[in-house]
């Protein structure tokens, strides 16, 4: 889940629409060699552009998250992230996530770990 953090993780995105997506409190389940299970999320309109935030575990507190060139198409969210875990590690993600009602599905892609990670059973809380 940190890696869904880094695709959307505090970042200004343009819309392209009137009506922005996804925005409310969410819950994703996450299947990670560091993390099982649930991550929240809470998509916000920041006058006009999209803010994420996420609920992460204490223990992931100290990473540094940066997001970008993330683009809102129809009911879809894409962008790219980029993690500092301290000490020079950093690590590249890409993400699409398709929004519709109130459910969230998507993909998480890390190259350098060569893996596509599935984003499943996201359903709106809140």
């Amino acid at each position: 889940y940190v890696i869904l953090f880094l695709i959307f993780g505090s970042n200004n995105v343009s819309r392209r629409q009137k009506h922005m997506i996804g925005l409310g409190k969410w819950e994703v389940d996450i299947n990670m060699l560091i993390y099982r299970g649930p991550i929240g999320i809470e998509v916000s309109d920041n006058n006009g552009e999209y803010k994420v935030d996420f609920k992460l575990p204490e223990k992931f507190s100290a990473f540094k998250i940066t997001t970008g060139d993330i683009v809102e198409d129809g009911n879809k969210l894409s962008g790219k992230g980029v993690v500092d875990m301290g000490k020079g590690r950093k690590i590249d993600a890409y993400a699409e996530v398709e929004i519709n009602g109130d459910t969230l599905t998507g993909t998480l892609k890390i190259p350098l770990l060569k893996r596509d990670i599935p984003l499943k059973n996201g359903h709106k809380v809140g």
